[in-house]
This record gives structure tokens, sequence and C-alpha cells, in this order.
């Protein structure tokens, strides 16, 4: 049965939004939405995922305000907002890139939450099936993209990167409900996987959705409007790749 009520949901939004347009107005205006900020960004999403199932494995207390959605977000954005401020100001103190300094920082912190992780894992090797089912997947979409150049969009870096995301968190869904037992959390997944009748269901209806909205999203770009454009592909990977690798790594926990 769901567990997230249409509430949540708004609330949700309504926190994303905020963040966002806190952050346009703030960090956003410092640093470029290149490659090197996204790989600053690693520590922040893996603290929230490993905070995330830790609190799944219950060494946390499961908390809206803090340890799962939505308040893992704040907990994650709170954590990477700490460590980039610091590592600007040490990049204009001592010349080291930030993103290096991030990475530094993250390597100081981590290893707590990933060891604690570690030691919850009862099935390691299990994260190891939606990897590669998302991994085949998206090479197959690699391959079918690349017979034209009208479709190329799809062939990109970024692109293929936030299509795994999605397919990890679908894969990961349909592996852990039909082979582990486990059950879904949000109301329209559930509805349509009632509906189909498995949560194979998931996976072509996540890559359905993916694709539609890189489309758009770089149709968007093509027209001049690309004030959100990074934001956007930032968040929309983070969005895939953070439940995703949750749902991989719930299926070594039980």
């Amino acid at each position: 049965m769901a567990v997230y009520t249409p509430q949540d949901y708004v609330i949700a939004i309504a926190i994303l939004l905020a963040i966002l347009a806190v952050l346009r107005r703030s960090l956003f205006r410092i640093v470029k939405l290149d490659k090197y900020f996204a790989v600053s960004l690693a520590p922040a999403v893996i603290f929230g995922i490993t905070v995330r199932v830790l609190a799944d494995a219950g060494f946390y207390t499961k908390s809206d305000w803090w340890s799962v959605t939505p308040g893992i977000y704040l907990t994650a954005i709170a954590f990477g907002s700490a460590y980039l401020a610091a590592s600007l100001y040490i990049q204009r103190k001592s010349g080291v890139e930030y993103w290096k300094l991030s990475l530094f920082i993250g390597a100081l912190v981590l290893p707590y939450f990933l060891i604690n992780l570690a030691g919850y894992m009862k099935h390691p090797f299990r994260i190891l099936y939606p990897l590669a089912l998302a991994a085949l997947i998206s090479g197959l979409v690699y391959f079918v993209f690349s017979q034209s150049e009208k479709v190329k969009i799809f062939r990109e870096k970024e692109n293929l990167a936030i299509i795994f995301a999605h397919l990890l968190d679908g894969s990961g869904t349909f592996i852990g409900m039909e082979y582990f037992g486990f059950s879904e959390e949000h109301i329209i997944p559930e509805l349509l996987i009632n509906l189909a009748g498995s949560a194979a269901v998931m996976i072509p209806l996540k890559l359905a959705v993916i694709l539609a909205a890189i489309y758009l999203i770089e149709k968007w770009k093509e027209e001049g409007v690309d004030l959100y454009y990074g934001m956007i592909k930032i968040t929309l990977f983070i969005l895939g790749i953070g439940p995703g690798t949750r749902n991989a790594l719930l299926l070594t926990l039980f």
C-alpha cells in the first residue's frame, strides 16, 4: 500500500520549488552550472541516499522532517550548502577549485555513514541486479537512437546519465516487487502496477516519461529559454538517482 498521500506530494513539490528559487538567487549566481558543479554535488547526493536507507534499515528513526521524503531532501541540501559554502570560501583564499574541496570534505564525512550502512547489508551482491538491468536498457536506448541524427540528444552524456538514473529507479522497483516482495510507496505507480498486473510496467513508463522530459527540455533550450536549463537537468538526475540507488540498496538489506 502506498505510504505517501497527495498532501505529501504537494508539500514536497512546494519545498522543492522554494529551494530552487532560493538557490537560483544565491548559489547559482556564484557557481556555474557545469559538470564541475554536478561533480561537487556527489557528496550531498550520496549522503542523502545513505541517510535515507539507514532510516529504512532502522539505524535512524523515520522522520518526515529529516530522514525520509520530503525532509531528507532538506537534510541533504543543508549538508551540500554547508560544504559548498566552505569550499567556495577556501577557493577564494587558496585558489584550490571548489569542486575538489567538496569531494575532499565528502571523503572525510561520508565513511561514517557508509560503514554503518555496510553493516546492514545481508545480500550485497543484489545491488548488481537493478544496476545491470538499467545499464542494459540504457545501452539499448543509446543503440536505438544512434541510428538517427534527429534524436542525437538522447546520446549526449548528461542525458544518458538522466535516463540511466530513472531506469535504475524503475528497475529497482520491478525487481524488488516481483522477486523480493517489496511494495510500492507512491500512489500513481501503485495504481499503474495494479492495473498492469506487474511492476515491470515501471520500466517502459519511466523510460517514456524521461525521454519526453528530456526532449521538451532540449527543445526549450533551442528556443533560447535556457535560464533554468542546467538547474532542471541536475534536478531531474537527482530525482532519478536518489530513489533509484535507494531501491537498489534496499535489495541488499532484506
